[in-house]
Formats: C-alpha cells, structure tokens, sequence
C-alpha cells in the first residue's frame, strides 16, 4: 500500500510543531495537519488597531529545558517582566521581590502584611531547595495538592491567602490550590531559574519562529479533521489522507473527540479583556495580584511596559485577567472590571478605552492527583497512532514541546 507520507501530524501547535522538527531533522516524510489558518494552537497573536493581542495572558518561562533547545531566544527578541509581584490587598500595593535578583526590593518587602517574616524566610528556603538537583528528581518526589504541600513546608494562612493563591490562580487557572505539589514545585522553579519574558512580535512569534524551518507543502492549513481510522486520516472536505504512522498533537478536547473518548476532559476556562490608554497606570513592566475579595480580576499587568512593541507609540496595553465567568453579559464584565481598576488607580481609568476580550474555554487541562510525569514517554494509543500535548504531564510550553519531541525521536527509531 503506497501511503500520503511516513507519519502524518494532526494539530500545528507546540506539540505538533516539536514533533515535525524532530522528524524533519532525520529526512522522514511527514505530513503537518490543523483546521485552523495559522500555526500556533492555542497561542496565537491578534493585531487590533496596532496592538499585539495575545490570545489570554500568555508568557514564555526562559527555563523551560525544551524551550532552551528548540527555540532562538536572541531572534524572539524577549522582554522580561520584573522578578516579583505588586500585591493588592487592604486598599494598598505591596510590592514583593525575588531576594536572588532583587535583594533591596525584597528588603522592603519583609515587614509588608503579606506574610510574617518567617514566611519570606521560609520563600527563600523553599527557593534554594526547589532549584537543587535535577528537574527529573523534583518530578519524582511525592505528590499532595498544592495547598497542602505549602502548610505542610511551614507557610501560613497568611502568605497562602495573600500570595500564593493570587499568584498561582492565574497560573492554575483555580483559586484553591488544588493542583498537584509536582506542578507548583516545577512553576516555581521554572521561575527562580529563567526569566518571565514576552516576545517583541507577541507570543504568537514562538510557533512562528518554530514553523519557518519548515517546508510550505509538508504543512496544510484550513485543514480540519473529522474522523481517524487505521492509517487514514478524513477530512471534514471528504478528502481522506494515508500514513503508517498518526500522531494525535492536538488539545485534549480536540483529542477525545477524535479517539470518541465520551468523558470530556476537565479544562479551566480565564477571561482576558484589553484596554488602552494613554498613560499607563503604572510603568514598571510588573504583575498585579489581587489578594482582596473583591473585585473579578485576578491579575492585571502593562504589556507595553515589558514590551513597548505590543502598542503603537505613544500608547499603552493594559491586560486583566478572570476567573470568574459567570457574568451576564460582556457589558457588566467589562463595567465590574473597569470598576475595580478604578479603585486599584483612580479617575484616570475613565478614560480608558476597552479593545476586545478573550473567552479562552480549553485554556488549561486540570492538574489534579494523580499527575503522572508522563512527556518523557511517547504515548502510543494503538498500533500506529501516537499522542502528546500539554495534557501529557505538567501544562506548560515546556511540556507541549518535550512530548511533540519525545514522539518524533520514538518515530524515528521506529521507521
């Protein structure tokens, strides 16, 4: 039987693109699939009256092991953010710092309310013992929830309240730090090792950069499909493709649905809305937190404060993140959160102009125990058809990019 191509590859994000590096690399003929117009997944840029809009708050860890290898930092042209947080809680800002890289800053934080002085001793601790060792020792060791993991090494209810759940809601996509020790224990380390960093052209330049190496007739947009069978792949067109070997790179949902698994998988939904402005409300290139108990917004930052190319001169991008989404319309959203920075900054806001807002449905895969570490192995469904994705250890660029390649180097052993 004459096949299309060796392997054919359905889904054009991270995963998918590691996957077709790694194959292009050793000269096996492969096919590159995706419904959508664009490579990219679930990153993607959007570029609205001259502002970069990044498809939820989005950012790239420059630890990320995968990340490191495949990707070009100098030609990303990365810009970081400040190591720390400003933390709103009791009607004020308390700026805290990562004592590794910002010694004075953090000095200033020890006395604030946001946790006793035990507690940034213990960050501190926490920071030394989390970086030690390699990555793949940390994702051994034994698993509890989050919360846990934080009472059981020492911390109060305090900094948990105040800094831990603001800071990782927008991580975890959930307030209750109920996702597993092994992703807060690498999130943090990826974040005392590397930078928190936005690409100069938008987060969308990281598939971009990754989809140049590529040769055009190996990658088909606007190609979505509809059914897989033993080494074929349907097209909604009809058009029905052929390869010995079928690697599943798309988001779990997408996944499931293909595989006619019926348990839908649980996925966290955020809300990002964009605002401009023509002075920002702050310019440090820094997050907000919100350790309050009002108001949607989980995190706000200034894009155009880490990257000025996010905005057209003289303007400025401000991005607020929620949770919550059960509001009744998008006028009311937009009205609560308006209202809330208006108290975070003042009548400035008023002249604040919304841009667009983000409903991101499958932003994140649960990341509740068990969770294996599961991107260092190549998941074969069945004979011939393979899977990886974020879904496949800890939620991360990192993860999308280790799984596509562990998959790829699988494939080429194989064919």
């Amino acid at each position: 039987m004459s096949f299309d191509a060796d392997v054919i590859i359905i889904g054009a994000g991270l995963a998918g693109l590691s996957c077709a590096h790694v194959l292009q690399k050793h000269g096996i003929h492969y096919l590159l699939l995706d419904g959508a117009e664009k490579v990219g997944g679930r990153i993607r840029t959007d570029v609205v009256e001259g502002f970069q809009l990044d498809r939820g708050f989005q950012v790239l860890q420059t630890a990320y092991p995968h990340a490191k290898l495949i990707l070009s930092y100098p030609d990303l042209k990365l810009k970081s953010f400040f190591p720390g947080a400003m933390i709103r809680y009791q009607d004020k800002f308390h700026r805290l710092a990562d004592p590794f890289r910002d010694l004075y800053t953090a000095a200033k934080g020890l006395f604030s309310p946001i946790g006793s002085l035990k507690d940034k001793l213990l960050v501190g601790i926490l920071r030394t013992q989390l970086t030690l060792g390699t990555l793949e020792k940390l994702l051994q060791k034994s698993e509890v929830t989050t919360l846990q993991r934080l009472k059981t090494f020492g911390f109060s209810d305090v900094i948990i309240d105040r800094f831990f759940k603001p800071l990782y809601s927008g991580i975890f996509l959930e307030n209750e730090l109920s996702t597993s020790s092994r992703a807060f224990d690498f999130n943090f380390r990826m974040m005392a090792l590397g930078d928190i960093c936005l690409p100069a052209e938008g987060m969308e330049a990281i598939p971009r950069q990754l989809s140049k190496i590529f040769d055009p007739a190996r990658i088909r947009l606007n190609s979505k499909v509809a059914f897989l069978s033993e080494n074929k792949v349907i097209l909604a067109s009809g058009e029905t493709l052929t390869a010995p070997k079928i690697v599943l790179a798309v988001d779990q949902p997408q996944a499931c649905k293909l595989l006619e698994v019926t348990v839908a998988p649980k996925m966290k939904t955020v809300i990002t809305l964009y605002f401009t402005a023509s002075t920002p409300p702050t310019s440090s290139p820094i997050l907000f937190l919100n350790a309050e108990s009002s108001g949607p917004v989980m995190n706000m930052c200034v894009p155009t404060n880490v990257c000025k190319s996010y905005a057209p001169e003289g303007q400025s991008l401000i991005s607020c993140s929620v949770l919550n989404h059960d509001f009744a319309s998008d006028e009311i959203l937009i009205h609560e959160v308006l209202a809330q920075m208006k108290q975070w900054f003042g009548k400035e806001v008023d002249t604040w102009k919304h841009l667009r807002t983000y409903k991101i449905n499958n932003a994140l895969p649960a990341q509740e125990l068990p969770l294996q570490d599961v991107s260092s192995k190549a998941i074969q469904v069945r004979k011939g058809l393979y899977q990886c994705g974020d879904y496949g250890g800890i939620a991360s660029i990192q993860t999308a990019l280790q799984s596509g390649r562990v998959v790829g180097e699988a494939l080429a052993q194989g064919i």
